[in-house]
């Protein structure tokens, strides 16, 4: 197992891209029960081709956040340390995505900033494009990350070097 990486490992400027994922009729559907948000712009083709901007069916913004959170979980949370999601600052839903479309993001650390003894927050902007490289969604989020000397750390709470609790 790898050493986690604590917030002081991370620097403003470090980039990283995302695989693709395909967004499914099936996601659609599943993230609708999960939610009850069965707007007709998301289930009704009828509906959906007398709307100006869409021409079908289109996948829940909220939908494709959760799509980039999972692609931030893969390049920064899931090696972290002890961390949380502290929030969003800006989420803009700039294009339609539809059963099919391919989305991947390039996530780029653009701040820094210590917390406390315990805590640093990073900012993280995660902006994923479709497979025509089309921006569809920005998002400003902010993560804490245990620091590598904060009190718990050190306290023995956590092994440096195998990552994992003891």
């Amino acid at each position: 197992m790898q050493e986690p990486k604590f917030f002081e490992d991370f620097a403003v400027g470090q980039r990283y891209h995302s695989w693709g994922r395909t967004v499914t009729d099936a996601d659609i559907r599943l993230f609708l029960g999960a939610t009850g948000a069965d707007h007709p712009n998301h289930t009704d083709a009828e509906h959906c081709r007398q709307h100006p901007i869409f021409h079908g069916p289109v996948a829940l913004g909220v939908l494709v956040l959760s799509v980039v959170d999972g692609f931030i979980a893969e390049a920064i949370t899931r090696g972290a340390a002890p961390c949380l999601n502290y929030g969003h600052d800006k989420i803009r839903y700039l294009r339609p995505v539809y059963p099919g479309d391919t989305i991947r993001a390039t996530i780029e650390v653009t701040a820094s900033e210590i917390k406390n003894e315990e805590w640093g927050l990073l900012t993280v902007q995660a902006d994923a494009v479709n497979q025509a490289g089309d921006l569809v969604l920005v998002n400003a989020n902010k993560l804490l990350i245990q620091r590598r000397w904060s009190p718990s750390a050190v306290d023995g709470d956590l092994d440096h070097t195998a990552g994992s609790k003891r």
